[in-house]
Parts: structure tokens; sequence; C-alpha cells
């Protein structure tokens, strides 16, 4: 039975020491990665672990599918602004919000955040999210384009309002967005 032992250097984070057999070609490969990331194989090995768990193992099941950047880069331009809010604010919210009810079974801000971070960590987008008692703030680099920024800022718009949230700030560009909600449920 593997043995169960919480790390001091991660806070409340409870861990389990186990061996597992993986084929040596695998192993190599995600030892050279470690090392051009100044990892260890296990932080490397436990990233794949996590993002399968939370992530990998739903998405086809709420219905995302991946797609080339330049596609979806083309396909953006050929969409009218009216058509992509449409979409954004109907089957692209109720896609995210089942995402969101089935990994969490909650609809809160904290939940909400965990899978937008998913969503764009599994898309390659630089992101970075300030939660705070009275904002949150959510800054995305995808180097798509302004329609991109349009549709990614309607839907967040709308994930947000189930919450009543709206958005106090927005900054929607060619190749990145930041937009702000104001938090009028404050953290407990």
């Amino acid at each position: 039975m593997p043995k169960s032992t919480t790390n001091p250097k991660i806070q409340s984070t409870s861990t389990t020491n186990t061996a597992i057999r993986i084929p040596s070609d695998t192993y190599k490969k995600i030892s050279t990665q470690a090392d051009q990331e100044n990892k260890t194989v296990s932080s490397i090995i436990n990233e794949v672990l996590r993002k399968y768990v939370t992530w990998d193992q739903f998405v086809s099941d709420i219905g995302f599918v991946f797609l080339q950047k330049p596609f979806v880069r083309s396909i953006f331009e050929q969409v009218s602004d009216e058509d992509i809010i449409r979409a954004a604010k109907t089957s692209c919210y109720t896609g995210m919000r089942d995402a969101i009810s089935f990994i969490h079974g909650r609809n809160d801000v904290d939940a909400i955040i965990d899978v937008i971070k998913l969503w764009l960590s599994a898309s390659k987008f630089t992101n970075t999210i300030i939660n705070s008692e009275n904002s949150v703030e959510i800054r995305i680099q995808h180097n798509l384009g302004q329609k991109c920024s349009l549709y990614m800022g309607a839907l967040l718009t709308k994930l947000f309002a189930d919450l009543n949230m709206k958005p106090e700030k927005s900054m929607l560009k060619d190749h990145s967005m930041i937009l702000t909600f104001k938090n009028l449920q404050s953290k407990k």
C-alpha cells in the first residue's frame, strides 16, 4: 500500500509515495524536459497527472476539441462580431458552464476561475488571474486577433454575470485582453 505523507514545503498538500512502471523512452523524454525546464521528473509527472484528472479526462465529455491556432484565427476572421458574441453567450457559455459544473459541482467564483485557468493552460494561453476580495482581474495573451478577444470577453462576461458580477474594466486588443469584474460577493 502506498505511503501517504505531507510535504512540509507545500502547505496542507498530502502526497502519496508510490512506484509505477513507465516505458524507458517515456522516462527519458520526461527527464529531458525536466532538465530543460529546471524541474524534477516528479514535478513534470505531477503536472501531467493533475492536468489529466482536472481537465483532460473531461474535455471530450463536455464538448471541447483541440484545433490549430492559425485555423481558429482564420475562422474568427470570417465570422461577424454579432455571431461571435451570440455563440459566446449561448452554446459556448453552456459548454463552459457545463465544464464548471462537471468538474466542481458548484458555480462560484473559485470554480469559474479554476476552470478558466484549466482551459487557458490547456490552450497554452499565457494568463494571469487576480482574485481579490473586491474584484477578479483576468489577463489573457492569446495572439488570435481582436475577434478572439471579443469572443473571450463575451463568454467570461456571461459566466460572471451568473454571479451578478459585471465587468468594471475591459480592454480587448488584437492579441490580448484584460477584464476586471467587480466582486459583489466578498470572500468568507
